[in-house]
Formats: structure tokens, sequence, C-alpha cells
């Protein structure tokens, strides 16, 4: 299903936290050796200054050298050379590893530092890596047991084939470890994004029911069900925490006539023409809806009369405006009416003060917005 189980995750960003591990060894290694100095400086026959350069200083210079000069390859290539700068990180393990055992190639445990390459190449998650980590180290290893230890004095040595063998055991063993953490980890990645993807799939599709069952397709408005179950919770809200709640109603002017001078489908184009206007001009938390063929209503929480009618009015006006194709000397209207609510004020009632606003608005010439309250005074 994918074709690479481990695209999604962002190897690359390991690469800055396995060169802070080779410093955090590197480190360690360097207050090791001091350690171990201080503890055995009495036993030391040689030069105390030789043993201090050769098991302190080198190997510490060397390391600090290499990780540098990895740190500013990984800068300058981790953007543009994602997959190489995966590569470099392997090989500066392998060399800091293979540092430390020339230094102390008398100490048999040192030589698993092989394996560490190995075992931090299953951060990538990619079997070409750890295939690289593997064969690169133990490459790396019988060539240093080849020509290397051989020049060494052998009372110097405590290296010999079982430990060549045992070492050579635990590097394949690692690396098969390694591959079989990459597959398992795969497995789980790759379920885990099955699993995601079905849910993400039946979340999108429940919610495209549902908003489906919410809106009145034609116009992207709310329907006339909707319209009522949110002017409801809304009233609720309003009285509950006591913010304004302003309700507008409008109608299509002489809509009837429309229809039958130019036919249902130009009365459409009308419909679909005010509800746009209505989108452009109302925010987020508003509340549009279509509830009946060509009435309309949008719900103002936290907005009061004053500008609601605002609104409504530019609603009015730009509606007015507009130019139809093929009807460019006709102009269309709206009335429309507002009420804001009260604490008390039902739902019906709320809904039939709006409904009386715009029937004065049709009454008294059309294409005007009326506000209850003004016709209380």
């Amino acid at each position: 299903m994918y074709k690479d189980k481990f695209e999604v995750i962002e190897f690359e960003k390991w690469n800055k936290k396995i060169l802070n591990v080779y410093w955090i060894i590197a480190i360690i290694s360097t207050i090791t050796e001091i350690i171990i100095y201080f503890l055995t400086k009495d036993q030391i026959l040689s030069n105390k200054f030789d043993y201090i350069l050769a098991y302190i200083i080198t190997p510490s210079v060397n390391n600090v050298i290499l990780l540098s000069i990895s740190e500013i390859i990984n800068k300058l290539i981790k953007n543009k050379h994602k997959e190489a700068a995966k590569y470099l990180i392997i090989i500066s393990g392998t060399f800091m590893a293979f540092n430390l055992i020339c230094i102390h190639y008398s100490v048999s445990m040192m030589y698993l530092l092989f394996i560490l390459p190995i075992i931090l190449s299953v951060y990538y998650g990619s079997h070409k890596i750890a295939a690289f980590a593997f064969f690169l180290n133990m490459i790396l290893y019988i060539l240093f047991i080849t020509f290397y230890l051989p020049n060494i004095p052998s009372g110097e040595i405590y290296h010999d084939l079982t430990d060549v063998i045992t070492t050579i055991s635990a590097m394949i063993s690692t690396a098969l470890i390694v591959r079989s953490l990459i597959i398992r980890t795969g497995e789980i990645i790759n379920n885990f994004l099955s699993t995601y993807e079905r849910e993400r799939d039946l979340t999108l599709k429940n919610f495209v029911m549902e908003y489906n069952s919410k809106i009145e397709p034609f116009t992207g408005l709310y329907n006339h069900k909707t319209f009522y179950e949110y002017l409801k919770s809304l009233i609720e809200q309003s009285e509950y925490y006591n913010f304004p709640l302003t309700l507008a109603v409008m109608d299509i002017d002489n809509f009837k006539k429309v229809n039958d001078t130019y036919g249902h489908s130009f009365g459409d184009e009308v419909i679909k023409a005010l509800a746009d206007i209505i989108k452009e001009n109302t925010g987020t938390d508003d509340y549009a809806a279509r509830y009946g063929g060509e009435e309309f209503a949008i719900i103002f929480p936290d907005k009061d009369k004053k500008k609601a009618f605002e609104i409504v009015e530019a609603i009015r006006k730009q509606f007015n405006e507009k130019v139809f194709q093929g009807k460019e000397n006709e102009r269309f209207s709206i009335s429309a009416g507002i009420r804001g609510h009260y604490k008390g004020l039902s739902m019906e009632d709320f809904f039939t003060q709006a409904d009386a606003a715009l029937y004065v608005s049709k009454s008294s010439g059309k294409n005007k917005t009326s506000i209850y309250e003004d016709m209380e005074s």
C-alpha cells in the first residue's frame, strides 16, 4: 500500500540526535581514560606524557576532528542530499569506533564498538542503510585484524580466534536483530497508517453526510430544519451567557412574477445570486439559511439590531444592483425584517416578530428593511 513504510517519518531529524550520541560517547571515553590514568598512574612504566598523549589526547582529538567534520558536512547536505546524510552518520560512527579500537586494541570488548553503527541504523528504518552499516563495519574489522593487529607485538594483544568469532557472530546477530526490528516497525507503521486512513475516510464520510443533512444543496446555506435547530440553541446560549442575538428574515419581492415572466430556471438563478451575496456579507459566526422557496433568514449571534441592520442593508443594496445576463435593464429586490432577542422571548415569538417586520417592509413599498423594535415605538 505504501511505497515506503517509513516515508511519513522525517528520519533525517535523527542525524543531529545520533551525532549528539557520538559526542556523548566521545566525552565519556575521554573521562574514562582520565579516570583510568589517575587510578593506574603509579603502575605505568612508560613515560607518563607518552601515555597521556597516546591514550587520552590523541583519541580525543581524533574524535573531535571526526565529529566536527561530520557536523559540518551534515549541515551542508542535510537538505539537498538527505539520503547521503544518513550514510554519513553511519560512516562517522564506524570511524569513531575504529579510532577507539586502534588505541585500545588489547581490550577485546572494545571491538564490540563496531556494533554501535549497526544498532543506530535502525533509527532510519532502511534495510539498505542497515546493510551498509553491517558490511562497512564487518569489512573494517576484518581489515583491522588482518593488517593492523599482526604488526602489534604479540605480548600486547589479547584478541585470539575465539574473540574474532565472537565479535563476528555478535555483528551478524545484531544485523539480523536490526533487520527484524525494521520489518516489525514497518508493519506497525503500515497498520497504523491503514487504520488512520480508514478512520479518516470514515470521519470525512460522516462529516459530509452531516454537512449534507444541514446544508441546502442548491444555495449552500443551512436548510429549514437546521435553521430552527440553531435558532433554538442560540436562544438558550444567548440567555445563559447574556450576549446579544438578532434575527433577520428576508424575501425576494415579486418572486412569483419573476418565475411567471422569465421561467423557473431564471428564478433559480436569482435565488442563487441572493444566496451568494448573503454568504459574501455574513461572517463565520453568523447562520444564514434558506428556509423556504424565496425566503431566507440570518441569525446574528453577538450582534445587536444596529449591526445586523447594516449587514442586511448591504445585502439588500448589493442584490438590488445585481445585473443578470440578458436582463441588464431589470432589477430585483428583497424586503427584510429584523428582531433583536431579549430574555424570555420564545423562539416562536422571536421568529413571528421578525416576520412581522418583514411584512411591514412588504406592505410599505418593498425593497426595504424594517426593525420590529422601531415599529413598537
